[in-house]
C-alpha cells in the first residue's frame, strides 16, 4: 500500500496520493487489530496497544481527515502537505513494524537490559 501510495505521488496523482494514505494508515489498524467503527477510533485504539503516542494518534487523525476531503470532496492536498503525509506513513511503518524487528534481532526478545555488546565484554547471558 505504501509502494503505490509513493508511486501515485511520484507521478502526480494528488487526490490517489492522499486516500493511499489514509489506506496505510487503515491498513495497519487492521494488521494490528485495532477496534472501533471508524477509522477515527481504530488510530485512538492503537495509543493504548503502545503503538501510538497521544501526539502521534492527533497527526494521523489530520491524515485521515486529508484522505477523506480527497476521496469525498475531491480536494487534491498540496505537495508539500502529500510529502509531509508519506514521511509520517513512514514513520509509523517504522515505529510499528522496522524498528521492534531489528531491535528484536539485535537484542533478542527478553527485557534484560544486557545487549549483545554486554554480554560479549562479560561473557554473560
Amino acid at each position: 500500500m505504501y509502494q503505490e501510495t509513493l508511486g501515485s505521488l511520484n507521478k502526480g496523482f494528488q487526490i490517489l496520493t492522499a486516500v493511499g494514505v489514509r489506506g496505510v494508515i487503515e491498513t495497519v489498524c487492521k494488521d494490528r487489530s485495532a477496534t472501533g467503527d471508524n477509522l477515527q477510533k481504530k488510530i485512538e485504539a492503537l495509543i493504548p496497544m503502545g503503538l501510538l503516542t497521544t501526539e502521534n494518534a492527533k497527526t494521523l487523525q489530520k491524515l485521515r481527515i486529508l484522505g477523506n476531503a480527497a476521496a469525498h470532496e475531491v480536494v487534491p492536498p498540496s505537495i508539500k502537505d502529500l510529502g509531509l503525509a508519506l514521511d509520517v506513513c513512514e514513520h509509523l511503518l517504522q515505529g510499528v513494524y522496522v524498528l521492534p524487528e531489528h531491535t528484536r534481532l539485535a537484542f533478542g526478545d527478553t527485557d534484560s537490559p544486557k545487549t549483545k555488546a554486554d554480554k560479549k565484554t562479560t561473557g554473560t547471558n
